[in-house]
């Protein structure tokens, strides 16, 4: 596609957008801007409505005559992507609790605008908090905790094929954890490419909901190469402390986190709820909201 013609499919976008938000009286329109080339395409100035254009570098930024959101989102996957940039709009001030906002942005991975999405600002404040997620994951990328944190809450809520499932991610300090774990099944991650790993990739996503019918834990290195699947964690417990009622699955993940330096995220099967874990102790709890339609496995 050439410059024109991308500027011309953009500047179509943008204008449907704006008369999108007039109609539906909503006064901020978000862009995700990966190409200087869709910066041509956004008028400098409009009374029916104010641009907030979101960017992951820099140098993108000289020139914009619009407010800019400083983004680091290259690395959260595209189904990720747009919620990931609103709460951290969100986080910083630039979009206000319950604010309604129009968003262009890439779904297809094009980089160019290809879809048009209203949002409620307030459905991005709450239970993931990208500030938390920096305090837990010590030195592990956020986005490689985000990505793995909106995966659990899938998982929570979803189950698989009909049946409620948990799970327990644990990410970071590899070599230690491996050490505190054994196999309990043949890896089904074993052998394939690393570029075929990733915790990014859909398709890898797909397979971790499918193997959540299995035992065991999904051991994730700090830049989200998953590294194994089905392990047995067997660090001791001697120096953490669980609130009653959490069951064997959380006091692994707590004691993993105490003996090493990795970030355990578990999923219960009875109820769906969420935690992080980080040096033996709860570090966040999300309650996700299961279907009635699940049931429990006999």
């Amino acid at each position: 596609m050439t410059r024109e013609k991308a500027e011309r499919e953009s500047l179509v976008l943008i204008n449907e957008a704006v008369s999108i938000a007039e109609k539906l009286k909503i006064k901020r329109i978000l862009i995700v801007c990966e190409k200087p080339v869709l910066l041509r395409a956004i008028p400098p100035y409009s009374e029916k409505c104010q641009f907030l254009v979101a960017i992951s570098n820099e140098k993108l930024a000289e020139g914009i005559y619009h407010e800019t959101i400083l983004c680091d989102f290259q690395g959260v996957g595209r189904s990720d992507r747009l919620d990931y940039i609103l709460r951290t709009a969100v986080e910083r001030g630039n979009l206000k609790k319950g604010e309604k906002v129009v968003c262009l942005y890439s779904l297809s991975g094009t980089k160019l605008i290809d879809s048009l999405r209203v949002f409620k600002s307030e459905a991005h404040s709450s239970h993931i908090s990208l500030h938390d997620l920096k305090r837990i994951g010590k030195d592990i990328p956020v986005d490689v905790l985000y990505a793995l944190v909106n995966l659990a809450v899938e998982i929570g809520r979803e189950g698989r094929e009909g049946v409620s499932v948990g799970t327990i991610f644990v990410v970071g300090d590899t070599e230690r954890v491996d050490e505190l774990s054994k196999s309990m099944i043949f890896d089904p991650f074993l052998g394939y490419p690393e570029g075929e790993r990733s915790i990014f990739d859909p398709r890898v996503q797909e397979s971790i909901k499918q193997l959540t019918l299995i035992d065991g834990a999904f051991i994730i290195r700090e830049d989200g190469v998953v590294m194994s699947a089905g392990r047995y964690l067997h660090a001791g417990a001697g120096k953490t402390t669980l609130f009653k009622g959490l069951g064997a699955r959380h006091a692994a993940a707590a004691a993993i986190t105490a003996y090493t330096n990795a970030v355990a995220i578990t999923v219960s099967e009875s109820t769906g709820t969420v935690r992080t874990f980080s040096s033996g102790k709860t570090m966040m709890s999300i309650r996700t909201y299961r279907p009635h339609l699940l049931v429990k496995r006999t």
